[in-house]
């Protein structure tokens, strides 16, 4: 228990000094601090990995809590206004401690085949073997999100955190509330806003994957909370750009290594969450600018790791690994382009052409493998419909509150960022059946009925800012970007 404390108290520590440098003060501190912590730790641990450097937890661990800390203390001491109140300091590692005992003795964990492979790639990381042992499958499959997050548990004899999962899950649903508080801040009535944010905590804590996701030794819901961190913080950069707010940047930054290294189709997923900030007029081109870059240079360098284990094994290079590294070389080449790309009007028809191109693209492979795709979508009704993939009806019903309130509500300024990774969900999946082994299936361990937890999060955010009336601009708008009460959710090139 020393050891998995130690090391759940220094990812929280070094989170939080980051986010109170960039700004983060009050109950948010905690949950978001945890997430960053987290993220810190996947982009230091792929740093190690891709580059060559030594992948000892200890390392690693001293650098995401070193770094941050560091930085807090210079600022703190420079009368930055960065200071922390010790008992909130002193209650909250109290908590933590408490919070691990507690789930450790509780061990609900559960399991899959998978993760054994992700425990097993993580120990392989402690070693310092990963690069001259992994196989090719090893690194494609099953990535590096998981087995970095558990690698640290070898500091303790272990091969997993009890406690690291449940915690995630924990901060993911406070950092729904914590988004819809900061949107609804001072443009929604309290007692509103606190209806809307006990209906987040319902709708997230009722449902049965949900909570088994929570402690589900697997990437998926590490994915969802990166997903939540970049889609959420590019609608309030955009719903708010006079205020160039150094946290919701810092934790975007921080999110996308985490998207693109956590699952195989992570570098794929990332586009479809990045697209709506990189391609918003709204938000600083600076910040855009970077956005693109870390995208671009984590996926390129995680294709070039491939690549060279691949090599290495004297193995031919798979086309997704080539795909990878193409993709992340015209996102860096596309930098100098962006700000000739974005305007209010621009953004959103290029959101709306790559939306269609995906269904494009997903006719275009039905037609010529339709048993895939009919497959596919028996096995969605199956698992949805029928409840055969362990959610009931919950999924069915979030999505028809959320097509109801998008249709029934004032319009949400700048809400493609909350809508386009929803919206463009299932045809992605859907292509991603043509790209995988085969067709889906119908039971609960099926990869799309798993991966329906990826979007969960960023679903009930966006209904709760749908019903509470959120993200309304402060500044005077044109008339052309003006809604009414009585405007509809059509949303062809709408404004992003």
């Amino acid at each position: 228990m020393i050891a998995e404390s130690l090391v759940i108290l220094l990812l929280f520590g070094g989170g939080c000094a980051l986010m109170r440098v960039v700004g983060v003060r009050g109950w948010g501190l905690a949950p978001l601090g945890f997430l960053a912590g987290v993220c810190l730790l996947l982009a230091v641990g792929f740093l190690q990995v891709a580059t060559g450097l030594p992948t000892a937890p200890a390392i690693t661990l001293a650098v995401v809590f070193g770094g941050p800390v560091g930085w807090w203390i210079l600022r703190w001491r420079a009368g930055r206004a960065a200071g922390v109140p010790v008992p909130l300091a002193v209650g909250s590692a109290l908590a933590i401690v408490g919070a691990v005992a507690v789930l450790r003795a509780a061990n609900m964990l559960k399991w899959h085949p998978d993760s054994l492979t992700y425990l097993m790639a993580g120990r392989l990381l402690a070693d310092g073997d990963y690069r001259s042992t992994a196989s090719t499958e090893l690194l494609t499959a099953r990535v590096l999100g998981v087995p970095l997050l558990h690698a640290p548990a070898d500091l303790g004899g272990a091969l997993y955190l009890r406690s690291i999962t449940p915690l995630l899950a924990a901060a993911t649903v406070a950092a729904v509330v914590w988004f819809l508080w900061r949107a609804g801040r001072g443009a929604v009535t309290p007692r509103r806003l606190a209806a809307v944010a006990a209906l987040v905590a319902l709708l997230l804590l009722t449902n049965n994957r949900v909570i088994f996701s929570f402690f589900y030794l697997n990437g998926h819901l590490l994915f969802a909370a990166c997903v939540l961190l970049v889609a959420g913080g590019g609608w309030l950069l955009a719903t708010r750009p006079d205020r160039a707010d150094r946290a919701l940047m810092t934790l975007q930054l921080l999110a996308i290594p985490g998207l693109v290294i956590t699952r195989p189709e992570g570098y794929l997923a990332a586009v479809l969450v990045l697209l709506p900030t990189v391609l918003s007029a709204r938000v600083p081109h600076r910040h855009r600018a970077a956005v693109t870059a870390v995208f671009g240079g984590t996926a390129l360098l995680f294709a070039a790791l491939q690549s060279w284990i691949f090599l290495d094994r004297d193995t031919a290079i798979p086309a997704s690994v080539i795909g990878a590294a193409a993709l992340g070389a015209a996102a860096l080449a596309a930098i100098p382009l962006l700000g000739r790309a974005t305007s209010h009007e621009r953004g959103g028809r290029l959101l709306a052409l790559g939306e269609a191109g995906i269904w494009l693209g997903l006719a275009a492979l039905a037609i010529r493998d339709p048993d895939t795709l009919w497959a596919s979508l028996r096995a969605l009704y199956g698992n949805q419909i029928e409840g055969l993939g362990g959610y009931g009806l919950s999924i069915t019903v979030l999505s028809g509150l959320l097509l109801l309130a998008w249709l029934l509500s004032p319009r949400l300024p700048h809400q493609a960022h909350l809508r386009f990774p929803l919206t463009t969900f299932l045809p992605f999946c859907l292509v991603m059946a043509y790209l995988r082994e085969g067709a889906y299936r119908a039971a609960d361990a099926d990869s799309m009925n798993r991966m329906f937890i990826h979007v969960v999060p960023l679903a009930v955010l966006f209904l709760s800012a749908l019903l509470a009336g959120t993200g309304n601009d402060t500044e005077k708008k044109p008339a052309a970007e003006s809604a009414t009460p009585e405007e509809r959710r059509v949303e062809v090139a709408a404004p992003v």
